[in-house]
């Protein structure tokens, strides 16, 4: 599976991402200015999607709209759910607690209220890491088709001419990469968070890594869209990455940052993809 996600060099690219986890504060340290400037096109993205090229919406509003809906329909099935999945836990319990009455009622029915609650959190967590994960594999083909707008509005050519043919193609490329950088980034970060419960003591560590190789994973995840239709190879991209490792680490910790910010985080998307199109134009152009 991995090497029909990643066609070339999957091994590479998952010892880079680990090896890029380690050399990246010496990245920061060495190149603030780097750092400063790779965070500052988390914020240019919005104002040249939502400000100095409103026309783009035809590209951003749909997945804007997929999204928003998946979000409304994990907050009504946590609501409907809710008492379902508590009152099937409830269940479990003995019926003489469900009978109970003075204080030892009120506890059980205190205690029934805290199953349902804890029920519809969790119900709500579980929808909500669906939709980040779905929501970045049924966005790739429109994300692709707005870095390449925003990459033709900045060197100032011409988008190519349609086909469907290209188009299928784009689809298929974009929705392979997409799954393929999930699943590396789960196969590194879910052994990690699971440790962080049963190893004592681990907990910060991960956190502290956790939160160095999530900005490079962003980072990567936005930038890499005019890579990936340069066809540029997988030693390619990181031999880029590890070159400008300073500004890709700053763009990554920008983007999630605002990615926590409710609301913002919905309409961010665009404002990502844009801000890396326009870092990969710069560094590339220099490099």
């Amino acid at each position: 599976m991995w090497r029909w996600l990643f066609p070339v060099g999957s091994t590479t690219l998952c010892r880079a991402v680990v090896k890029g986890i380690m050399q990246g504060a010496g990245a920061v340290a060495k190149s603030p200015i780097g750092f400063a400037r790779g965070l500052s096109y988390a914020l240019r993205g919005g104002r040249f999607v939502y400000f100095q090229h409103p026309i783009l919406v035809r590209y951003w509003i749909t997945p804007i709209v997929i999204t928003g809906a998946a979000l409304v329909l994990v907050f009504y099935g946590a609501s409907a759910l809710y008492d379902d999945l508590g009152g099937a836990v409830w269940s479990l319990f003995p019926e003489s607690w469900s009978e109970a009455t003075g204080f030892l009622g009120s506890l059980a029915t205190a205690l029934r209220w805290l199953i349902e609650l804890v029920s519809g959190l969790l119900i709500t967590l579980l929808g909500l890491v669906l939709v980040v994960v779905l929501s970045s594999v049924v966005a790739a083909p429109f994300n692709d088709a707005l870095s390449e707008a925003v990459e033709h509005l900045l060197i100032g050519s011409s988008p190519p001419p349609f086909s469907l043919k290209r188009l299928f193609a784009d689809i298929v490329r974009t929705i392979r990469l997409e799954i393929g950088k999930v699943l590396l980034y789960a196969t590194i970060v879910g052994p990690m968070f699971l440790a962080s419960f049963f190893i004592p003591g681990i907990g910060q560590v991960v956190s502290l890594v956790g939160f160095a190789l999530t900005a490079i994973y962003l980072g990567v995840d936005y930038v890499d869209w005019p890579a990936a239709r340069r066809d540029w190879s997988v030693r390619d991209r990181v031999a880029f990455t590890k070159r400008e490792l300073a500004a890709v680490a700053g763009f990554g910790t920008g983007v999630w940052v605002l990615l926590f910010i409710p609301l913002v985080n919905l309409f961010f998307m665009p404002a990502a993809v844009a801000g890396g199109t326009m870092l990969f134009v710069t560094l590339n152009r220099e490099g």
